[in-house]
């Protein structure tokens, strides 16, 4: 039941998304750099694309924005790029600040010192 439900908001995340990943997303990135493909969704209008890059769209302005460039829009400072992985081997990310690798690691982005810190994995 929770895969049926998570995979219908990943459908529907993927339906709002995809008309607004052409030009506005073009336009929000870096001069001369590639935006990569995207490789895994997070939250709600948040993509993780293959070079690394955590992007967030704001339908405020209706264009895409790195998660450091939107937390300055909404007037604070982070450092969540670079993460502190390749992309390539996240696993899984919920939100934009916790994701477990491949390897079965956890990382968790600490908002007080604004930095990834590894978690390790559980233990007994």
């Amino acid at each position: 039941m929770i895969r049926r439900v998570l995979l219908c908001g990943a459908i529907a995340l993927t339906v709002a998304v995809a008309p607004h990943l052409g030009s506005s997303f073009a336009q929000s990135r870096a001069p001369g750099r590639a935006p990569g493909v995207i490789v895994l969704t997070w939250g709600v209008g948040g993509v993780l694309t293959q070079d690394g890059t955590l992007w967030q769209f704001r339908p405020e302005s209706h264009r895409w924005v790195t998660i450091d460039q939107s937390f300055g829009l909404d007037g604070e400072h982070r450092n969540v790029m670079p993460l502190p992985v390749p992309a390539r081997e996240i696993a899984t990310m919920q939100g934009f600040g916790f994701l477990v690798t491949r390897g079965g690691q956890a990382w968790i982005y600490n908002l007080d010192k604004n930095r990834w810190e590894n978690i390790g994995t559980p233990s007994r």
